[in-house]
């Protein structure tokens, strides 16, 4: 634990952070918090935490700048990505927390596309879900993020409310919402996370993914896109495991830009197939 704690506090020792910061995350330990975080789905009793900051510093950038943000993984840096752009989109009209953010949800990712008035990466792997979540956030003056859970459901079956009851965790899966049966490829559905530079002024974004993942490698996609690959590292440090437990994947990358964060319990060969599907 007091590594896990001098981790974190030479992780946060220079970072510049909203006065808001710490009242923000302790209203994400409630439904609906401003920085819930993404799919979250604690299984064998690990939390695998992600921490996903805007850094306050002094540069704006200026429109059609490329934006270089760094992805960190427990402190170390990972490959660059192909840069963001700064991308106009159009005003929502969700609620306005008391942070001043927007928020709305969506039943379809076409209603999703209208209202940005943007064309976003989507794959025919998708279509016929009536189990997706979408939820969008703006954050500041122009970053926004959208979460889409049950993105995929693969050949998860008996997908269902879930009402807190127990499940079996050998053959069953869950999250703040459904429980499903595991199939023989996805152990969860695949969960899409999509994220926006619109404006400007916006500072620059940087995120560090810490606890129990590791970077794997880098590849270049059939499209081009440079991606890269992080998996949880639970079946390294823990042993009472199901058998044939299949890891956390996560395939991030930039395309047009936009950033894009595929995560799922699947084999990383299927996840690569994902985002070869993605136009």
């Amino acid at each position: 634990m007091n590594d896990i704690k001098k981790c974190i506090d030479s992780g946060l020792s220079d970072m510049k952070l909203s006065p808001d910061f710490v009242k923000r995350i302790e209203n994400s330990k409630k439904p609906g918090g401003t920085f819930s975080g993404h799919g979250y789905r604690i299984r064998y009793g690990v939390l695998t935490a992600v921490l996903c900051i805007l850094l306050f510093g002094t540069a704006a950038f200026a429109a059609g700048s490329l934006l270089y943000s760094k992805i960190r993984v427990n402190q170390e840096a990972i490959p660059d990505l192909d840069p963001m752009e700064i991308t106009a989109v159009n005003p929502v009209e969700g609620t306005v927390t008391e942070y001043g953010d927007v928020e709305k949800t969506y039943v379809s990712f076409r209603e999703l596309e209208e209202e940005l008035g943007i064309k976003l990466l989507d794959t025919d792997l998708a279509s016929e879900n009536p189990f997706a979540k979408i939820s969008y956030r703006k954050l500041g003056e122009g970053y926004h993020v959208i979460d889409i859970q049950e993105y995929i459901l693969g050949d998860v079956t008996d997908i269902r409310e879930w009402k807190g009851e127990p499940i079996d965790n050998t053959r069953e899966g869950n999250d703040e919402w459904y429980v499903w049966t595991q199939g023989a490829v996805y152990k969860t559905p695949v969960d899409l996370k999509i994220e926006i530079i619109s404006d400007p002024s916006q500072q620059e974004l940087d995120t560090e993914y810490m606890g129990c993942y590791k970077y794997v490698e880098t590849f270049t996609s059939q499209q081009g896109y440079t991606v890269n690959v992080l998996r949880d590292t639970i079946a390294e440090e823990q042993t009472a495991l199901p058998e044939g437990y299949t890891p956390q994947t996560l395939m991030i990358f930039a395309a047009e830009g936009i950033r894009y964060t595929l995560e799922g319990r699947i084999p990383p060969e299927t996840m690569k197939e994902i985002v070869s599907s993605m136009k």
